[in-house]
């Protein structure tokens, strides 16, 4: 018995020895290998998947080397156990040291996920040298070819060292980050019956003289798969639900970018409302209404550089709504835009002012000949008061003439 004990103990040491000499080889191995799964080729997809199937079979060799020797060692014992039904207890060691038991929360099957035409994807080993071991899906390629791009990716999966004692976890060997290109427009304005949103959502800001002005915006972004790793590199990823020192959480395979509509409304959002108001602030009342056009294309301008630094892309951005101010400022500029209409109206008829108070003068003239009661107007409509009033009490003391028999 002791010598059975002593051969297991040095096949555990063979164990142990194999995979930690193996297992950072073929992690970097499986690592490397996985991104040839973005390729446009058959060939490179063929090689890849033999590549991983055969890393993944090798990883477990030493286990299975490792179960037929402790097998063979114990093989005596265990069948006459078994000859005299005793063999509760070396079910349980079996089960306890199986290897279907020593995954993270999954078995070593094939984890497949699927690339859509609106998302980027980035592949990253785990170890080693990652930054020249990451591949990219490059869906941009497709649309330039006029196809459509999808791909299908299989995440390798490798044996942590040192995980599980006698027989070690299996882990995923990289990640898969995925990023949302789906393009995103809003319409901010200050109404609840139109724009993107019920909330009013337009632009409260302030004028140099301290005049409340509300905008609306129009707006619309994209991420440029050229632009998707500056995007990734600011926004980050949605973080995995859990503990992070839970192994279901440390070793989750894929990560999601978070999304153009969350970082739009949020930091979007606020970066132009900056943008927008400092143009106004720094205006007076009348320049900011006159110089509307010159303010959004300021903003379009500033916002295109500031995005772009971001990774996103500036689709178009306008005004989606008219300037809105406090009742009574808004009151006091129709005011003084209807009396600056009457002055032009005035300037422009002042050089037929004679002729117009002739013909006046001539219109009440003849609605005196219409009159049924055979009396003389007292006043004149239409006529400068001055003139009107005149006009009014030399009619009056001109008696009307005889009537005709």
């Amino acid at each position: 018995m002791l010598g059975r004990i002593l051969v297991s103990l040095l096949a555990i040491g063979f164990y142990e020895t194999a995979m930690l000499l193996a297992t950072p080889q073929l992690t970097v191995a499986a690592g490397r290998a996985a991104g040839g799964q973005f390729d446009d080729s058959d060939t490179s997809f063929v090689a890849a998947s033999i590549r991983l199937g055969f890393y993944g079979k090798l990883g477990a060799l030493p286990a299975i080397v490792l179960a037929v020797a402790l097998l063979a060692i114990w093989w005596g014992p265990v069948a006459r156990r078994i000859a005299k039904r005793r063999t509760v207890v070396a079910v349980c060691a079996l089960l306890a040291i199986a290897p279907a038991q020593a995954y993270y929360e999954k078995t070593d099957y094939t984890e497949a996920y699927t690339i859509l035409p609106n998302e980027s994807a980035f592949w990253i080993p785990d170890a080693g040298a990652n930054r020249e071991g990451q591949a990219q899906f490059e869906s941009e390629a497709y649309l330039n070819a006029n196809k459509i791009p999808l791909k299908r990716f299989i995440v390798p999966h490798t044996k942590l060292s040192g995980s599980g004692g006698f027989f070690d976890f299996y882990v995923p060997a990289g990640r898969l980050i995925v990023v949302d290109r789906t393009p995103y427009s809003r319409e901010w304005v200050d109404a609840t019956d139109r724009g993107t949103s019920k909330k009013k959502e337009g632009f409260p800001c302030q004028t140099s003289e301290g005049l409340n002005v509300t905008v609306g915006i129009s707006v619309g972004a994209s991420v440029p798969e050229a632009s998707a790793a500056k995007y990734l590199y600011r926004f980050g990823v949605l973080p995995v639900i859990g503990d992070r020192t839970n192994p279901g959480v440390i070793f989750n395979s894929v990560y999601y970018s978070r999304r153009l509509q969350d970082v739009m409304d949020d930091v979007g959002r606020k970066k132009v409302q900056t943008l927008v108001c400092a143009e106004i602030t720094a205006r007076a009342f009348d320049k900011a209404n006159a110089e509307a056009n010159q303010i959004v294309e300021t903003v379009r301008k500033n916002a295109t550089e500031y995005f772009a630094s971001v990774g996103i892309s500036l689709d178009f951005l306008g005004w989606a709504d008219t300037f809105g101010f406090d009742k009574e400022i808004q009151d006091a500029v129709n005011r003084r835009y209807i009396a600056s209409q009457d002055r032009e109206i005035a300037t422009a008829l002042a050089p037929y002012a004679d002729t117009i108070q002739k013909l006046a003068a001539a219109h009440a003239l003849r609605a005196f000949g219409d009159r049924s009661d055979g009396k003389l107007p007292t006043t004149i409509v239409g006529l400068p008061a001055d003139l009107g009033g005149l006009l009014g009490a030399l009619l009056k003391a001109t008696p009307p003439p005889p009537a005709a028999h």
